[in-house]
């Protein structure tokens, strides 16, 4: 036997002894930690939209994984597009395993290209997996005329925008350096689904960094009743549902063109991302992790998913992780590159989005989470409100009252800010 091969014995036989002795203490540590506790899950945009919905799903089935089978809260905590979300899991929300979040994909880049606004090290962050490998679309609504792909570079494009680094922003704007198309860019919304509204309403005439799982689960009768286009898809690779819609890479003019689309849309990959801070411990990040996994396999889980269209297809925590860390690795030039064709706004017309405080009358149609989310209809209007139990004031036959108290079929006035319900006055 060779004095390696001796080494590699002993070596095995010395750490099957040490395991052997080791108490069985790590499992029943996290097991121990996790009973009776709660994970805030926190969603850094506002109810109704892709995230929101992969997030809550999510965490209805997450905590039968997880040792001690804690249970979630759900919370939208939205702002600048999620930057101040991923800026607080990072610095100040507990780093213990009992907060969790789910950020715009974009945010693994945003350090990259050096943007001031992000004070975190993705690299440092536990990912703890996508619930999908995304493809994102641009889509026109039904009455513009702009059809096809090359009518975003004759004619150009309206589209709405949250926030700087999210792919509403970032992806026009790379659209416009690279590709040489003429969208203009009106950003500040609150959530995706607000950027919908604005659609339906003539603020706005597309989207351009829609992901094509959120088009079909929060938008399908739309494409059911044709009122949207879809021009151009944008990830890594086509998606197999959309072989005749336009691929972002087949545009490319040159190799390094290629080379830096590639790395703006690397972050495709963790479609749907999910993570926690960088001081929670290992033992910790790694049962939430295989709680993850398993949960992307379990049958109550992909039922519900299949009832709301998301498209599952799982990336787990270390492949992101992995992903993350690679990308930092690229040629520095190259990174250069990316980030002018992300951030450069020479060739793009940017305006801010003005939200009016809207009242308006109809019937409550759908209640959800003891009144959290309250769905309307009054004339041509649908909504779905999130509903605060602080910032919401309800009012039931002129007496102030709790949001629980709202029920299908009341008549009210519902006074609201995009997605976010201000005063609901019922009788």
């Amino acid at each position: 036997m060779t004095v390696i091969g001796r080494i590699a014995l002993f070596g095995s036989a010395g750490l099957l002894a040490a395991a052997v002795a080791m108490p069985p203490a790590s499992a029943d540590e996290v097991e121990d930690f996790f009973k009776r506790k709660r994970i805030t899950m926190y969603i850094g945009y506002t109810a109704g939209g892709g995230y929101d919905l992969y997030a809550r799903t999510l965490t209805r089935h997450m905590g039968r994984h997880i040792p001690g089978n804690p249970r979630f809260v759900a919370k939208n905590r939205p702002g600048a597009g999620s930057m101040i979300l991923t800026n607080d899991l990072y610095n100040t929300l507990p780093q213990d395993g009992t907060t969790m979040a789910t950020v715009g994909r974009g945010m693994a880049t945003e350090p990259l290209f050096k943007n001031e606004q992000a004070k975190y090290d993705p690299r440092k962050m536990h990912w703890i997996g996508s619930m999908n490998n995304e493809v994102s679309v641009c889509a026109a609504w039904h009455t513009v005329p702009v059809k096809i792909w090359e009518d975003m570079r004759t004619r150009g494009m309206i589209v709405g925008g949250t926030a700087v680094g999210s792919d509403t922003d970032t992806f026009p704007t790379v659209l416009n350096n690279v590709l040489g198309t003429k969208l203009k860019l009106i950003t500040g919304y609150p959530g995706g689904n607000d950027i919908n509204f604005a659609i339906e309403k003539g603020e706005v005439e597309g989207r351009c960094g829609w992901s094509w799982s959120s088009v079909k689960s929060t938008r399908a009768q739309w494409l059911k009743e044709g009122k949207v286009s879809i021009l151009l898809q944008m990830s890594t690779a086509k998606h197999p549902e959309m072989p005749e819609v336009p691929f972002v890479m087949d545009f490319a003019k040159t190799e390094k063109d290629l080379k830096i689309l590639k790395i703006i849309f690397a972050r495709q990959m963790w479609g749907r991302p999910f993570l926690v801070g960088p001081g929670v411990p290992k033992a910790r990040v790694a049962a939430l992790r295989k709680a993850f996994d398993a949960t992307m396999k379990d049958e109550k889980f992909l039922a519900e998913a299949k009832r709301q269209k998301m498209e599952i297809t799982p990336v787990s925590g270390e492949e992101v992780q992995k992903a993350v860390a690679e990308l930092y690795e690229a040629d520095e030039d190259i990174v250069k590159a990316a980030k002018e064709a992300t951030t450069y706004t020479g060739n793009i017309e940017i305006s801010k989005a003005v939200i009016p405080v809207e009242t308006k009358s109809g019937k409550i149609t759908g209640i959800k989470r003891g009144g959290r989310r309250v769905s309307w209809e009054g004339g041509d209007t649908k909504r779905t409100l999130a509903v605060s139990g602080s910032k919401t004031e309800v009012m039931v036959d002129g007496k102030k009252a709790k949001r629980s108290a709202l029920k299908e079929g009341m008549s009210c006035k519902f006074t609201y800010q995009a997605s976010a319900a201000k005063k609901i006055a019922c009788n």
